[in-house]
């Protein structure tokens, strides 16, 4: 596992990518700086941003592993005859 000190390096993005949800440094495409707010896609061949304390990970919301499972709840409804 990588250290939480290790920096990290992105390119700095105009503005948030769209389409995005919140999730771990290892599945992240993108990241947002928790102090400055300004927004970034993780590359290494961007500049060093900070650590990942530093940081907020993303991805593309539509980017499911095949291992991700829904957690909704359904109610099932039943018929009495």
């Amino acid at each position: 596992m990588p250290s939480t000190r290790e920096p990290i390096k992105a390119l700095p993005l105009a503005d948030k990518p769209e389409g995005i949800s919140r999730c771990g440094r290892s599945n992240a495409k993108f990241a947002q700086h928790c102090t400055t707010g300004k927004w970034y896609e993780l590359s290494d061949q961007g500049q060093i941003v900070g650590s990942a304390l530093d940081l907020d990970f993303y991805r593309h919301g539509s980017e499911q592993s095949p291992s991700t499972r829904s957690t909704v709840k359904t109610k099932e409804s039943s018929k009495i005859s």
